[in-house]
């Protein structure tokens, strides 16, 4: 199997759906079992969760155009300024959705379901490491950084230490 991120985004479509239904029929099982709230509090959760999975797809769906768009790009600084620009926007409209469900009535959208629903975005990301293939991870060697003078110093003493031997023989 191919690692791709295609298939990493169907991927992620996949799981944030089902936790935000998990977090769904958690939430209609907690304001069932309350006793000061009625199931009709469950349903503004319930959509605020929805409200919240679409937003996560959208960004998804987007976040795979911008990677994609972002390798084929030849120039290394204007591939990362359109990265930071996408991300700007991307944070940009999950503020829109947050400031729409805190002024939208309490009866049609809850808040606390919106922004547990935006929560399953970096869940999701997180739970997407465990469907990376071990074959796409390369381990990074260690490094030791150095500046240029330690570089010098240490071919000085390599050039040094080499030359009472060479006089030797």
């Amino acid at each position: 199997m191919e690692f791709t991120i295609d298939a990493m985004a169907s991927k992620m479509i996949l799981l944030i759906t089902c936790l935000s239904l998990l977090v769904i029929v958690g939430g209609v099982v907690f304001f069932h079992l309350s006793a000061a709230s009625q199931i009709n509090d469950a349903v503004p959760f319930g959509v605020g969760v929805i409200m919240a999975m679409a937003l996560n797809v959208i960004k998804v769906m987007w976040l795979k155009k911008t990677i994609n768009k972002t390798v084929d790009m030849s120039v290394p600084t204007a591939a990362g300024r359109f990265y930071q620009l996408q991300y700007f926007l991307r944070l940009v409209l999950t503020a829109v959705v947050l400031a729409i469900a805190a002024l939208a009535p309490d009866n049609f959208v809850n808040l606390l379901g919106v922004i547990i629903g935006i929560f399953t975005f970096p869940i999701t990301m997180r739970l997407m490491q465990f469907f990376i293939p071990p074959d796409t991870v390369t381990p990074l060697e260690p490094t030791i950084a150095s500046s240029p003078v330690e570089e010098a110093i240490n071919k000085i003493e390599a050039i040094a230490s080499e030359g009472p031997e060479k006089e030797a023989e």
